[in-house]
């Protein structure tokens, strides 16, 4: 990242155009989006003339869903309202948009506040990339209008949609694991754990023949992991059907 001590301006048109691959008209657009709120504080009188950057992720949030839900519409015709909505959920999640962010590597261009800076990292890295992703999109939907951000978007997703690739993406497959077996069978799936110093072993079972496993130094994890075990066994046993 550059250092913010130094007056170059690290939202050039070269730099944008090499990261964005895309032409730039109006670079105050680009400046709003990737100036984040505690770059702004620091720097109030050099950007107090620039587009809110929560306006803007307020406005990328709308498109991106717009995008999504017409691709999932057109790519998933067999796939009802539920099934849609989670596979926008999962593709619309911030373990997809931050994996993309930092594709562009937008953390290189992205203009934090000091503080940040050195504590930028973990769950926090993670949603700044997504909200200054979004907000992105809206400034490339400024710039060059709704037909070129919606092929920035797809372009950036096209090897996410993929049923397969999405529920092992999936952000809690202890939801949808759930909303499968209220929905099949009209039960609760059920966690048991043991517990030995390589970690925590966790069972997800719907009834007495249905089980999966998951381990993982965390209890948290070890029945993310069993969940998402039990419902690929769950898929192909209705695949069969």
């Amino acid at each position: 990242m550059a250092k913010r001590s130094t007056s170059k301006d690290p939202h050039t048109k070269i730099s944008l155009r090499k990261v964005l691959k895309i032409p730039l008209h109006n670079l105050s657009w680009y400046r709003a989006a990737l100036s984040h709120p505690s770059f702004r504080n620091e720097n109030f009188s050099k950007t107090k003339e620039l587009e809110d950057f929560d306006r803007l992720e307020f406005l990328g949030d709308s498109i991106l869903n717009e995008v999504i839900c017409q691709k999932l519409f057109v790519v998933f015709p067999e796939a009802d309202e539920g099934m849609l909505s989670k596979l926008r959920s999962i593709l619309v999640s911030q373990r997809i948009l931050s994996r993309i962010a930092k594709t562009l590597k937008l953390r290189k261009i992205l203009l934090l506040g000091r503080h940040l800076q050195h504590n930028f990292n973990g769950q926090l890295e993670i949603k700044i990339l997504t909200d200054a992703l979004e907000a992105l999109f809206a400034a490339i939907y400024f710039d060059h209008g709704h037909e070129k951000i919606e092929a920035f978007i797809l372009k950036h997703f096209k090897g996410y949609f993929d049923p397969k690739l999405l529920f092992r993406l999936d952000p809690n497959p202890k939801s949808t694991l759930q909303e499968m077996t209220l929905k099949k069978w009209k039960k609760l799936p059920e966690y048991r754990h043991s517990y030995s110093p390589k970690g925590v072993k966790t069972i997800a079972s719907i009834g007495r023949k249905r089980k999966a496993v998951g381990w993982d130094k965390i209890k948290r994890e070890s029945e993310l992991k069993a969940a998402r075990a039990l419902i690929q066994l769950l898929r192909k046993e209705f695949k069969k059907k």
